[in-house]
Parts: C-alpha cells; sequence; structure tokens
C-alpha cells in the first residue's frame, strides 16, 4: 500500500498468522483492508481515530467476527465523503493524488498484470493549469468551465517523466502526440492511453470521463 502511514500492518499481520491456510480468505480480507485504509487516507483521517478504527479492527477479529467485523466495513458517511473527495478537485490534494490514480489505473487495467515499476511517476493535466492566450483550449472551455475542471480527475493523467513546462500548454492534439506518447511518456498507464485514443477534450469529454472513472473507483472499492 503506497499510503502514509502503517498502522494498517497489525491487522494484516494477524490475518497472515490465523489464516496462512486459507488464500481465498486472505484475498477477501485484503480488499477489504485495503478500502477501508484508502478511505481513510482520502479522508485525511488523523492519527487517533485512525489507530482507534484498527485497535477495534483487531479487537473484531480477536472475538472471531472475521469479514464481517464491524470496524472493518464503511459507514454511510464514510462512502459519501470518500465519493465526495474523488469527485472533487483531485490534484489540490497532493497527499493522496498519486495513490488514487494509481488505483484507478490498477482497476483500469482489469487484471492484465501491469506492474508500476517506473522511478520517476508525475502526475500531470491534459487541459493545463495556464493555457496560451492564442490556444484552442480558451475556445473550448469558458473560464468556469476550467475553472471546475482543470484538477479534477477526468483531467489528470499518470507519466514516467519530468514535467516539460512549454509541452504542457500545447493544445490538446500537439499535446497528445509529443507529451503523452513516446518511450517517456505513456509507458503501461491504462489512464494515460486512454487519453492518447481520445479525438478531443472538451467539457463534454471530461464530464463523461469523470463520471467513468468515478465509477471503476466506486466499483473497485465498493463505494
Amino acid at each position: 500500500m503506497q499510503i502514509d502511514n502503517n498502522d494498517w500492518r497489525p491487522s494484516a499481520l494477524w490475518a497472515l498468522r490465523n489464516h496462512a491456510p486459507d488464500p481465498e480468505w486472505l484475498a477477501r480480507f485484503f480488499q477489504a483492508l485495503e478500502r477501508l485504509a484508502a478511505s481513510m487516507f482520502i479522508r485525511r483521517v488523523y492519527t487517533t481515530p485512525r489507530v482507534q478504527r484498527y485497535a477495534e479492527l483487531l479487537k473484531d477479529l480477536d472475538a472471531g467476527q472475521g469479514l464481517a467485523s464491524p470496524s472493518l466495513q464503511l459507514t454511510q458517511d464514510e462512502l459519501a465523503a470518500t465519493r465526495e473527495r474523488i469527485d472533487g478537485p483531485l490534484y489540490l490534494d497532493l497527499k493522496t493524488r498519486k495513490y488514487v490514480l494509481l488505483r484507478l489505473d490498477e482497476a483500469l487495467a482489469k487484471g492484465s498484470g501491469v506492474v508500476c515499476s517506473h522511478s520517476l511517476i508525475t502526475v500531470e493535466h491534459v487541459l493545463p493549469q495556464n493555457p496560451k492566450a492564442n490556444s484552442q483550449w480558451l475556445a473550448d472551455f469558458t473560464d468556469d468551465e476550467r475553472q471546475f475542471w482543470t484538477h479534477r480527475l477526468g483531467n489528470l493523467v499518470l507519466l514516467n517523466r519530468y514535467k516539460n513546462a512549454e509541452a504542457q500548454n500545447h493544445d490538446f492534439a500537439k499535446k497528445k502526440a509529443t507529451y503523452f506518447t513516446g518511450k517517456l511518456g505513456v509507458a503501461n498507464f491504462a489512464l494515460t492511453a486512454q487519453v492518447v485514443s481520445a479525438n478531443s477534450w472538451t467539457p463534454t469529454t471530461l464530464a463523461a470521463r469523470q463520471g467513468e472513472l468515478i465509477g471503476e473507483l466506486c466499483s473497485a472499492w465498493e463505494l
């Protein structure tokens, strides 16, 4: 897990110690544990309540409640708060954005076996943060639309390359051809490959993509 704490590890060790001969149970447990850890990470749950939650989980597990442990489940309020965070300006959540995008990329890969082992992975915008004054971006997006969409999930991709200030602001066709492709661009990111196959990038495109990607995460995390 690429999460900024190790508080989930005692529960993981408990599962490995007590259910090592049962890989099916372990797979279901770790899926539920990742869901819980991801939700708390995305919602930026503070240390004390987070540690308390995992302590309650260990108590539930010791009591024999297993996969039905109440503390392993997300409440309706927690589900709603998680959905709200991933549907908002995700790029501005500096600590969580790459984790969410990598998890989404894994979901999009549909178990193809792709492994992200790149030493450098950056989060990039398709619609740039600062488009040039004479660019097509300003013709395709109003100021309000750019403000709404720029930092949202549907406008973000993963690259295994350093930022290029000039290329970042190219119009879509040129940016797709020079910045999102090539040996230092797309690599194996399913999330980015989707953008390369798009013919245009407009508010309509983004609205559809946002809905699809949120749907993928809601399915992966049962939100």
